[in-house]
C-alpha cells in the first residue's frame, strides 16, 4: 500500500467515524450518539468538539503535504465550519462574557455545551457546571494553532474583538474556581468549584499562544492582532507550578494533567516537574485499560448511584481500586511520545490502544471507558489490577478516537510535530530565554537630571526622548479598557485590573504615539510605602530579578523609572541611587544595563493597541511639588494648636507627633473647620498636609495613622489576597476572635477594606493589617517557596511576631511598637519569620517533634535546635504559623484508622471534632482538602504555645499508632486532656507538685522529646 492509499484509508475512517456525525447545518459534532443512564451525549460539548475536529485538521495538513487539494479543502472547510459554529454559539452569549470577566461568577459563564442542530443553549445557567476554563482555553489555543497553519477562521473585526474578550475571560484563570474538565468541581460533585491545575495550564497555553497573534494571518492589518497581558501568563504559570502534581483541593492528581504537561498545551517548561507529574499520574492512576481520571472516581462504576449526581462523603472510599479506566489517556501519552521522538514508547501505547478497540462496522473504535462488572468488584478490591474490565456502551469516545488518529498520522510520517504546533508553543514553553533588560532612567525635570548626573546616573528628561512619550501603568490599564471594545456586541475592553512588571516592561504604540511605560512600582506615588527608600530599593532590585525569571519574549524588556522631586527629598535616598548606578553600569549583574529611551524602544516588544475609542494621557514635566500644593493650606490662618503641631513635627519625633494628632482629631472631627477669621480649612485638609510631611520625614506611625484617617486604601490589597488564596492558603484578619474574618476566595479591594474595618478596632491595627497582607502577597509572588507546608496565615500573629521579642503587651502598645517600623523593616521581619519557620521545618516534623532517645542537648544545632533553646518561646513562635508538611499529614491519615474521634477543642464542641472514619472514607492522604481540614481543626487553638503543644500531642499519637498497629482507641481522644495528663505526669515524676507554676507551664519549658515521651504515656492510658 503506497502512502496515498494509506492516507485514503485513514480518510475513510475519519469520514465514517467523525465527518458523518458532523451536523450538515451547524457543523457541530455530538459527543456521542449514546443516551443512557449516565446522560444524553448527543449535545455538542465545546471541549469534545475541538478535540474531535483535531484529527480532521491534521488529516487536512497531511493531504496538503502531498499536494492534494480536493480532500485537503474538504477537510479544511469541515474544520473551519465547526470552529466557526462554536464561535457563533459563544458570540450569542457575548453578554455573559462581558459579565463574567468582571464578576468571575459561575452563573455568568459561557455554556459548556450547545444543541448540535442549532448551536443554541440546551441547559440553564444553573443546571450545569458550565464554567470550564479549560474548554474555552482549548478553543482559543486551537484557534491560534489552526490559524497559524494557514486556515482563516476569524473573518471580521467584530470577531477579533470577541476573541480579545475571550482572552480577558480566561485571563484570571490563576485565581478562578471552576468546575474543571470533568464538569464536577469538587470530586464529591456537590457544586463547589475549585482552582484546577488542568484549567490553569490550558489557559496559560492559550494566553501565550495568542499574545500578539494576528487572527487574519501573517502580514495582515494590525487591527486583527489580539493581546495578552503578560502578567496573566506569569501568574498562571506560577500558580500551575505551585499546584502540580496536584489537580485541585479535592484531587491529589488527575490524568487530565497529561493535556497540560504535554500535547496540546505544553504548559510546563520544567522537565523535572513534567516528569514528576507524569510519574504521579501513572503510579496512582495508571491501569491496563487506560488511566483513571482521579482517585476514588465513582463515575460509571457499578457501585455508583445513578439516580443522583452527587456523592455522599462517606461513600467515596467505596470506589477505591475500582475506578473506571479511560483509554483516552493512552492516546495523550501516544501523541506526546511522538512529539518527544520516543518511538519505543509510542509503539507501546499504540499497541495498547489498538488492543482496547472494539470493532464496529469494520473499524476499531475506542470506548469511553472500561469498568468492572459487579461480580468482579470484591476480587479487584482485594487484589487491584487482577480482574477483567469491559467497555461501556459509549463507543467511540470521538475525542479519544481523534487523538489516536492524529497520533497515527504523526507516527506514520504524514505530518510532523511542527505541523500541529505552528505557533511553536512547545519550544517557547521549554526554552530558557536569555533575558536582557534595558534600564531607562528618566528625570522629572532638568534640575533632577543634573542632580542624578552628579551621582553618576545617566538620565533623560521628557524633552530628550521626544517623540517617545511616557505613560504610567494606570494609564495603560485605562487604555486596555477600550481594547476589544465593541458596542454592537455589548463588549467593553479589559476590566480595570492592575498591571504588573511584565506588562510595564513592554512598550506600546497607541494613537500613533510611541510610549514607554513606567514600572508598575510607581503606580501609587502617594502611598507612604513609596517614601521608604530602602523598600523601594528592595522592590526595585527584586522586580528586575522577577522580570529576568519570567520574561518569555525574544525582545528586550524595558524597565523605565522616573525620578521625581519628592523622592529626591526622601531620607536615605542615596542607597537607592547607588543601586541604580550600579545596575546601569552592569556592576553586579550582566543582564541589565543603561539604555536610552530610543534604543530601548527599538529593541523592545511593542504592543500595537487598536480600538475605536482609545485615549491615552502621557506624563508631563512637573515643577517642584511641595507641601503647599497638597491641600492649599495656609498654615498661618489655622488654629494655634494646628499651627504648633505642624511647625513642631520635625522636633517632637514620630510617636509624639502621632499622639498629638490623635488628640487633635478626637477634638476636631474630619469635617470640622479649623481655620480662623473666616478662613475655611477642614481637619481632613490639615491631615493631608501632615501626611505629606510625615512621608517626607519618614514618620511611619504618623503616616500610617494619617493614611487610615484619610480613608485611603492600599491598591494592591486584592492582588495580594488573590495570590495567597490561589495557592490554597486561608487568610485570617483580626485579633478579636468574635470579629475575625477568614478569606478563602479572592475578593475586591472595597470588600477587603470593609472587612478590615469590621475586624479591627484601632486605626494603626487597620493600617498594619492591610500593609502586612500586601507584604505577604508580595512575598508569595516573589518567593513562593517560603510558603511550602503553610496552610493558613493569621495577620495578627505575624504582627505579634514582628516585635523583636514576643511578650504580652496591650493591643495599643503592640500596634504602636510595630507601626513605628519602616515598611522595609516590616517586610524584612516578615520574610525572616517565614525563612525561620521554613528552616525550623526543613528537616521535617519528625526531627522537630521526635520523642526518640536523643534529647535537645545531644543533637547538633544543625539537625535540631540549640542547647539553650527557650522551649516555651519556641512553641510560642511555632504556634503563630502552623506548618503541616506532607509527611506529617500522611502519618495522621494512616493513624486515623486506629481511632474513632479526635477532639481539638472542648469535649462538648463538635466544631473542632474530627470524625476519623469519615475523613478516611472521603479524603485521600495527599488531598489538599485533608490538610485544610486539619488546619481548620487547629486554627482556633489559643494561645499559640498551646496550639503548638497540641500539635506535638497529635504527632505523638501518630507515632504511637505506627509503633502499635493493633491498638484501637474506642473513646474520643481529647487532645488537650492528653496534654494536661502528660503535664501532670511530668510534674509528678520531677517532684514539682508544690511548685507555684502550672504543670502545663512546666512541661512547655521542656524540649519536644520530653513532651513526646509523656504524651505517649498519656495516650497509652486511654481506652
Amino acid at each position: 500500500m503506497n502512502r496515498t492509499e494509506r492516507l485514503n484509508k485513514i480518510f475513510a475512517e475519519v469520514e465514517a467515524v467523525i465527518l458523518k456525525r458532523q451536523h450538515p447545518v451547524t457543523g457541530l459534532l455530538p459527543a456521542s450518539t449514546s443516551i443512557n443512564s449516565h446522560g444524553n451525549y448527543t449535545d455538542a460539548w465545546v471541549r469534545d468538539n475541538v478535540y474531535s475536529i483535531l484529527s480532521v485538521w491534521a488529516l487536512c495538513l497531511a493531504y496538503r503535504r502531498l499536494g492534494e487539494t480536493e480532500r485537503s479543502d474538504q477537510l479544511e472547510q469541515a474544520t473551519v465550519k465547526l470552529m466557526r459554529s462554536l464561535l457563533l454559539s459563544m458570540m450569542r452569549q457575548a453578554h455573559k462574557v462581558e459579565a463574567f470577566k468582571h464578576s468571575l461568577n459561575p452563573l455568568d459563564a459561557l455554556h459548556a455545551k450547545y444543541d448540535t442542530a442549532t448551536g443554541l443553549p440546551v441547559v440553564a445557567d444553573d443546571a450545569w457546571g458550565h464554567l470550564q476554563i479549560d474548554a474555552t482555553s482549548l478553543y482559543l489555543l486551537m484557534i491560534a494553532q489552526m490559524s497559524g497553519s494557514g486556515i482563516r477562521i476569524i473573518r471580521t473585526f467584530g470577531e477579533v474583538d470577541f476573541i480579545q474578550n475571550l482572552i480577558y475571560y480566561i485571563g484570571s484563570a490563576y485565581r478562578t474556581h471552576d468546575f474543571g474538565i470533568w464538569e464536577r468541581g469538587n470530586k464529591i460533585n456537590n457544586g463547589k468549584t475549585e482552582i484546577n491545575a488542568s484549567s490553569v495550564g490550558m489557559a496559560k497555553a492559550a494566553l501565550q499562544a495568542l499574545d500578539g497573534f494576528n487572527l487574519f494571518g501573517i502580514g495582515a492589518t494590525k487591527r486583527a492582532e489580539v493581546h495578552t497581558v503578560a502578567d496573566s501568563i506569569s501568574l498562571a504559570r506560577n500558580t500551575l507550578a505551585s499546584l502540580l502534581p496536584r489537580e485541585s483541593l479535592s484531587k491529589e492528581v488527575d490524568s487530565a494533567l497529561l493535556s497540560v504537561i504535554g500535547f496540546p498545551a505544553f504548559a510546563v517548561g520544567d522537565p523535572e516537574l513534567v516528569k514528576k507529574t507524569r510519574d504521579e499520574i501513572l503510579n496512582k492512576l495508571g491501569g491496563d485499560y487506560g488511566c483513571k481520571r482521579f482517585l476514588w472516581d465513582g463515575h460509571q462504576t457499578v457501585l455508583e448511584e445513578s439516580s443522583r449526581i452527587h456523592y455522599e462523603h462517606s461513600e467515596l472510599v467505596n470506589f477505591e481500586h475500582i475506578e473506571s479506566e479511560w483509554p483516552l489517556f493512552f492516546a495523550y501519552l501516544y501523541v506526546q511520545a511522538l512529539f518527544e521522538e520516543n518511538r519505543e514508547e509510542a509503539e507501546q501505547y499504540r499497541k495498547k490502544l489498538e488492543s482496547l478497540m472494539v470493532e464496529v462496522d469494520g473499524y476499531g473504535l475506542l470506548p469511553e471507558l472500561y469498568y468492572l462488572e459487579k461480580e468482579n468488584v470484591g476480587a479487584e478490591k482485594e487484589n487491584p489490577r487482577t480482574q477483567e474490565r469491559v467497555p461501556n456502551e459509549n463507543i467511540p469516545l470521538v475525542w479519544a478516537q481523534s487523538l489516536y488518529i492524529t497520533g497515527v498520522l504523526l507516527d506514520e510520517g504524514f505530518i510532523e510535530p511542527k505541523d500541529l504546533d505552528p505557533v511553536c508553543l512547545r519550544r517557547r514553553s521549554r526554552r530558557h530565554t536569555k533575558t536582557q533588560i534595558a534600564l531607562v532612567v528618566l528625570a522629572e525635570n532638568d534640575v533632577i537630571k543634573e542632580s542624578l548626573a552628579q551621582r553618576g546616573i545617566i538620565a533623560e528628561s521628557l524633552s530628550d526622548i521626544n517623540p517617545i512619550h511616557v505613560v504610567s501603568a494606570p494609564t495603560i490599564v485605562k487604555t486596555y479598557a477600550h481594547v476589544g471594545e465593541n458596542e454592537a456586541l455589548g463588549l467593553t475592553g479589559r476590566p480595570t485590573r492592575r498591571l504588573q512588571s511584565l506588562a510595564t516592561s513592554q512598550t506600546y504604540h497607541v494613537q500613533n504615539k510611541k510610549c514607554l511605560c513606567l514600572s508598575w512600582l510607581q503606580s501609587e506615588q502617594h502611598n507612604y510605602r513609596s517614601f521608604d527608600a530602602h523598600l523601594v530599593t528592595i522592590y526595585f532590585e527584586r522586580e528586575i530579578k522577577h522580570i529576568k525569571n519570567h520574561w518569555l519574549n525574544n525582545e528586550v524588556a524595558v524597565f523605565t523609572w522616573m525620578v521625581d522631586q519628592q523622592f529626591c527629598e526622601t531620607p536615605e535616598v542615596d542607597s537607592f541611587f547607588d543601586a541604580l548606578r550600579d545596575l546601569q553600569l552592569r556592576k553586579n549583574v550582566e543582564y541589565i544595563g543603561y539604555a536610552s529611551a530610543a534604543l530601548a524602544y527599538r529593541a523592545s516588544r511593542v504592543n500595537h493597541l487598536n480600538g475605536t475609542n482609545l485615549a491615552i494621557s502621557t506624563y508631563k514635566t512637573r515643577v517642584r511639588f511641595d507641601e503647599e500644593h497638597v491641600a492649599q493650606v495656609d498654615k498661618a490662618r489655622l488654629f494655634q494648636e494646628a499651627q504648633d503641631l505642624c511647625c513642631s513635627l520635625s522636633e517632637i519625633g514620630d510617636t509624639a507627633a502621632y499622639r498629638s494628632l490623635l488628640s487633635f482629631i478626637e477634638a476636631h472631627p474630619l469635617d470640622s473647620n479649623i481655620g480662623e477669621d473666616g478662613y475655611e480649612c477642614t481637619t481632613r485638609q490639615f491631615i493631608e498636609l501632615i501626611y505629606f510631611k510625615a512621608k517626607i520625614l519618614n514618620y511611619w506611625t504618623l503616616a500610617r495613622y494619617c493614611f487610615v484617617s484619610l480613608e485611603q486604601v492600599n491598591h494592591d490589597l486584592s492582588d495580594a489576597l488573590s495570590l495567597l488564596v490561589a495557592r490554597h492558603l486561608t487568610v485570617t484578619i483580626g485579633h478579636i476572635r468574635e470579629r475575625r474574618v477568614v478569606f478563602r476566595h479572592p475578593a475586591g479591594i472595597d470588600y477587603i477594606h470593609e472587612q478590615v474595618i469590621h475586624a479591627t478596632d484601632h486605626p494603626l491595627e487597620r493600617a498594619l493589617t492591610e500593609e502586612i497582607l500586601c507584604l505577604v502577597g508580595y512575598l508569595m509572588r516573589t518567593s513562593p517557596d517560603l510558603f511550602t507546608g503553610i496552610r493558613s496565615i493569621q495577620i495578627s500573629s505575624l504582627m505579634l511576631l514582628c516585635q523583636n521579642e514576643i511578650k504580652s503587651v496591650d493591643d495599643r502598645a503592640l500596634f504602636e511598637k510595630v507601626a513605628c517600623l519602616a515598611p522595609s523593616t516590616l517586610l524584612e521581619r516578615i520574610e525572616a519569620i517565614f525563612i525561620s519557620q521554613r528552616r525550623s521545618f526543613s528537616s521535617g516534623i519528625t526531627s522537630d517533634f521526635s520523642a526518640g532517645e536523643k534529647s535537645a542537648s545531644s543533637c547538633s544545632q544543625d539537625t535540631y535546635l540549640a542547647v539553650d533553646t527557650d522551649w516555651f518561646q519556641w512553641r510560642l513562635e511555632r504556634g503563630l504559623i502552623t506548618h503541616l508538611g506532607d509527611e506529617f499529614l500522611e502519618d495522621i491519615w494512616r493513624s486515623l484508622e486506629q481511632a474513632k474521634t479526635l477532639i481539638f477543642g472542648d469535649k462538648g464542641s463538635r466544631e473542632f471534632e474530627l470524625d476519623c472514619e469519615l475523613a478516611r472514607r472521603s479524603m485521600t492522604p495527599g488531598e489538599a482538602n485533608f490538610a485544610r481540614l486539619l488546619d481548620k481543626c487547629t486554627h482556633h487553638l489559643h494561645p499559640p504555645y498551646y496550639k503548638s503543644a497540641v500539635l506535638e500531642v497529635l504527632y505523638a499519637f501518630t507515632k504511637l499508632c505506627s509503633e502499635d498497629k493493633d491498638r484501637r482507641f474506642e473513646e474520643p481522644i481529647v487532645l488537650y486532656q492528653v496534654l494536661e495528663n502528660a503535664a501532670h505526669a511530668f510534674s509528678h515524676q520531677e517532684g514539682k507538685q508544690a511548685s507555684t507554676e502550672r504543670d502545663l507551664d512546666l512541661l512547655l519549658e521542656q524540649p519536644p522529646s520530653t513532651l513526646q515521651m509523656f504524651a505517649k504515656e498519656a495516650l497509652r492510658a486511654l481506652k
